[in-house]
């Protein structure tokens, strides 16, 4: 198992309690063996996000559209860039990213279109 599958699996329970907006029971679990990739890769991306990981997200992103490029992988990703464009330039220089890697990320997941 490579790395961005290990970061989805570990992330994915996090991630699920991010997107649904539900605090976990002790004895409720989400089986990530019954959700597909896409799903998986939609709540990792949107915890990283949540968070203002957006390198790693960034890197995760291209990774997935490398390994599987899918309208619903190229439709997450604008969906990232779009977040963040509505971002401040502090908020962005606070996460160690920028409006230009935003534009530059745009531009380069339009390959995979």
């Amino acid at each position: 198992m490579d790395y961005f599958e290990e970061l989805m699996k570990g992330l994915g329970k996090i991630g699920a309690k991010v997107l649904f907006n539900k605090e976990e029971k002790s004895s409720e679990t989400i089986n990530i063996d019954q959700m597909g990739s896409i799903d998986i890769f939609k709540i990792v991306l949107k915890s990283l996000y949540k968070k203002g990981n957006y390198n790693e997200a960034e890197n995760l992103i291209f990774h997935e559209l490398e390994k599987n490029n899918s309208p619903e992988i190229y439709e997450a990703s604008c969906d990232f860039y779009n977040l963040l464009l509505k971002k401040s330039d502090e908020e962005l220089l606070k996460n160690n990213f920028s409006k230009e890697e935003i534009y530059q990320g745009l531009e380069d997941i339009k390959r995979f279109k």
